[in-house]
């Protein structure tokens, strides 16, 4: 029997994704190079923090932002700014209506709160054929912990068997495995519509 779930990554799959691009971004807005700017937000460990739920409420994270770097700008500024690594990548996008309906269909990925809320608000219709949304703040666990598999198989109420994943990171993919998943490792759109029609019909 075919998986019953297609669960497909966000950054690298739904979207493109560039963080050179975002430090840039936020350099040039927040005033600060911008090695100091993944020293302090990324290296430092805190974005991993927002992602794994340890910050539940944008406005907190905001405010953290704010302390580590000084910056004194818009609250729409900062968000834009933070997600500026994430372009939709809207030929998925269409990929996924064309096969809307065929099994369900769900989003898991490694981003926290102030992720979920600013690409829901800028990039609606990414997200729209999704039947269940998967940010690992609200899992408590980041891919690829094993405890992360286990907690999205659980909110999909589903059996290992009954899931595909899609992820562009071979680390997830093996670790989707472990976990008892069928997992694919996605290296290009181009190869998307393989997938779907190869284990969707």
């Amino acid at each position: 029997m075919s998986p019953r779930i297609l669960v497909l990554d966000l950054g690298g799959v739904l979207f493109h994704f560039d963080h050179a691009h975002r430090l840039q971004h936020m350099a040039d807005i927040f005033a600060l190079p911008a090695d100091s700017l993944d020293e302090l937000l990324w290296r430092s460990g805190f974005s991993a923090e927002c992602d794994s739920g340890t910050y539940p409420h944008t406005a907190d994270i905001r405010v953290r932002i704010r302390a580590a770097t000084g910056f004194t700008g818009s609250d729409d500024d900062l968000d834009t700014a933070w997600c500026s690594a994430f372009r939709p990548d809207y030929a998925v996008r269409e990929m996924l209506e064309r096969h809307r309906g065929a099994r369900q269909l769900a989003l898991f990925t490694n981003n926290g709160p102030l992720e979920q809320e600013t690409l829901l608000r800028l990039y609606p219709t990414m997200f729209d054929c999704f039947d269940h949304l998967l940010f690992s703040h609200r899992l408590g666990h980041r891919k690829p912990a094993l405890p992360a598999f286990d907690a999205a198989a659980k909110q999909l109420g589903a059996y290992p068997d009954d899931i595909l994943f899609v992820d562009d990171s071979a680390a997830n993919t093996d670790a989707a495995r472990a976990a008892g998943w069928t997992a694919l490792h996605f290296q290009g759109r181009e190869t998307l519509e393989q997938i779907l029609q190869s284990r969707i019909r």
